[in-house]
């Protein structure tokens, strides 16, 4: 757990403390980790459908599909994949 020792306890209360006190920090990295993960996901999100437009266009301008229809169609498909 981040290199440090389980310090020795004098009381249950203490003890509980401290391990209350650890998860809240570890839930806190958690939820800091997944807002960063997410925000690189829709830049790169983005970054992918401008280069997939680029690459139509330079490709004569065949018609593209809505924005998050790639999304949306990934998403049916994982529900309804066996």
């Amino acid at each position: 757990m981040d290199g440090e020792d389980i310090p020795d306890f004098s009381s249950l209360k203490e003890e509980t403390a401290y391990w209350k006190e650890l998860s809240l920090k570890y839930k806190q990295r958690a939820r800091d980790e997944l807002v960063e993960f997410q925000e690189g996901s829709r830049e790169l999100e983005a970054e992918l459908e401008a280069q997939l437009v680029q690459a139509a266009c330079s490709g004569g301008c065949w018609a593209l599909p809505s924005p998050g229809t790639l999304r949306d169609i990934n998403t049916g498909y994982f529900l309804f994949s066996p």
